[in-house]
Order: structure tokens, then sequence, then C-alpha cells
């Protein structure tokens, strides 16, 4: 079944952020590729309706919520999530099934 994960952000030191966006996104996108996600939004704009309006908003498709997982936990994406975990606060990171 088909999952989504799903990631907002605020930046919290853009020096460091730089070293993931844009500096990572090559090693990103291969180990999303590698788990079969699909890269479907990643901006700093949208229309907040509730909440907290965070500085970056993403979304990637999965084929299920273990291919989500198995991203997430990807000892080759391990280095670039250690960057965005350091540069960045107010993380809200979720793997939703779809309906």
């Amino acid at each position: 079944m088909t999952a989504y994960f799903i990631l907002t952000y605020d930046i919290a030191d853009p020096e460091q952020y730089a070293k993931y966006n844009p500096g990572s996104n090559e090693l990103t996108g291969s180990t999303i590729a590698k788990h079969g996600g699909e890269l479907l939004a990643a901006t700093n704009e949208g229309l907040q309706l509730d909440g907290h309006d965070a500085d970056i908003k993403v979304v990637l498709q999965f084929p299920s919520r273990s291919a989500a997982q198995a991203w997430v936990d990807d000892p080759d994406y391990a280095p670039a999530k250690a960057i965005r975990l350091a540069s960045t606060k107010n993380l809200n990171a979720f793997i939703v099934d779809k309906l």
C-alpha cells in the first residue's frame, strides 16, 4: 500500500542547512529512489490553514510504509539526515498510509 513521508521544519542554522539543501540533494534523491520513493513536493511555499507555518514542507511517496521507513533508516542517507537534524528546529515527520 502506498505511503507518504510528510516532513515540516524550520531552518535554525542557514549556513549548516546549505550543506543539506542544496549540498546533499543528490544523495537524498538517490536514496529516496533506491527505496522506490518519489519527491512530490519540497517547498517553502504553501497556504497555512492551522498551526505553525514551517519554513519547509516536504511530501515523499513510497510504495509502502516499510519502504518509507527503510529510507528513513538507510545508512547511506544518515550523513545528510544528520545535517538536516542539526540545522533545523520545530521538526515534524510522519509516515502515513494512503487510504
